[in-house]
């Protein structure tokens, strides 16, 4: 039994291993062509830009241009912070964020090397959108963090589908029912002080997501990367975003935080590959939801 182990061990750091030298080829041929600029996370950076200097947020793009903001105009003012500095020192700051964020999804650093053999946790280490640091933000909401109960309603306002783990919470974890509700009012009084201080932006943003709803998610702009059920990015999201509800009624009934966390992850208006990423965390948290201990129990029993 002893030699099993050893050689279960040996195996699981080659693999970790080759993950994280396959990654850094991938990362050498990324800083050669433009020196790690990260393609998603520069579009936060150009909408903070835009918010700063008061140019127009939202326009007119195809699923898979560059630059394109989908989100509440509040987040561009937030992301002001992230367009002062060189481009280049931010992101590769955020950079290694995110590789935290797989660090704290899947448990160990030997874990995180073996994910990065999922080609999807490599492309959202280099396009650098939101995906991981949400990720991570709701992983410690379904294991009883209170802050990130208050942020899991904002975060909603970034990624749709978070909203399946603010549901969740709500109805397993009743201790966190205040703090979820905390972050929703953020989010309201954060739209009610935009739409004030910038009228029209709500409105631009509402025809930004219209426009978007009606581009086409096959085509050859848009790219092969983009994962779609129906050849629609309306009624893709919708069905996929009622496949993830209905996963989420199971997840609420047999107390599976795994679940609902993958439904979270899936559920977004256009499913990219990389947006696959998040997906690392779930077997952490399948092992805890089987065999809870600790303070993982505790959290599940709030």
């Amino acid at each position: 039994m002893e030699w099993y182990r050893r050689c279960f061990e040996a195996t699981v750091w080659a693999l970790a291993a080759i993950g994280a030298i396959s990654f850094g080829a991938f990362l050498l041929e990324v800083i050669g062509r433009d020196g790690g600029i990260a393609y998603d996370f520069h579009a936060y950076i150009l909408a903070g830009r835009h918010a700063l200097d008061g140019s127009e947020l939202y326009g007119m793009m195809q699923i898979g241009d560059p630059g394109a903001f989908r989100y509440p105009p509040f987040f561009a003012y937030l992301a002001i912070p992230l367009a002062l500095p060189p481009e280049l020192a931010v992101t590769w700051l955020y950079r290694a964020v995110c590789l935290a964020c797989v660090r704290y999804l899947t448990g160990s650093w030997r874990a995180t090397g073996v994910a990065l053999l999922f080609y999807p946790v490599q492309i959202e280490l280099v396009a650098l959108n939101v995906t991981l640091p949400l990720a991570a933000s709701v992983r410690a909401t379904l294991r009883g963090s209170a802050v990130n109960a208050a942020l899991t309603p904002v975060m909603a306002a970034l990624k749709y589908g978070t909203i399946f783990v603010a549901g969740y919470a709500w109805l397993i974890a009743p201790r966190q029912r205040r703090w979820l509700a905390f972050g929703v009012a953020l989010v309201v009084i954060a739209i009610l002080i935009d739409a004030f201080l910038h009228p029209g932006q709500l409105t631009d943003y509402l025809g930004s997501l219209r426009q978007q709803a009606g581009s086409a998610n096959q085509a050859p702009f848009v790219g092969s990367q983009l994962l779609v059920i129906v050849p629609s990015t309306l009624w893709d999201f919708v069905l996929r975003l009622a496949l993830c509800a209905a996963a989420t009624v199971v997840a609420i009934r047999r107390r599976w935080a795994w679940l609902a966390f993958a439904a979270a992850a899936l559920a977004v208006p256009t499913l990219w590959v990389a947006r696959l990423a998040a997906l690392v965390g779930v077997p952490r948290l399948w092992w805890e939801d089987r065999a809870p201990r600790g303070g993982d129990a505790r959290a599940r029993r709030a």
